[in-house]
């Protein structure tokens, strides 16, 4: 199967749109390993760069941090 050759635009609507809806950032390096074959000039590490920024944006909320940040220290501290 001939994959089309897709532009920047579609790289930046794909990053911005469709990897935030990913599981997880895996999936979008996933992504990114698929779509480096569409275009010579494909930057792959500026698309998972882009994609994962707003993977993130959607999908971890600042409580979310803070929850991690509480465990790790406490962990770390109390053993």
């Amino acid at each position: 199967m001939a994959l089309p050759k897709f532009t920047r635009q579609h790289f930046e609507l794909m990053a911005d749109t469709i990897a935030p809806m990913m599981f997880s950032p895996t999936d979008i390096e996933r992504m990114a390993d698929i779509l480096a074959h569409t275009n010579d000039r494909f930057d792959r590490e500026k698309f998972v760069r882009r994609a994962t920024e707003a993977w993130e944006e959607k999908n971890i909320q600042p409580e979310d941090m803070e929850e991690t940040y509480e465990y790790y220290f406490n962990d770390t501290v109390h053993g």
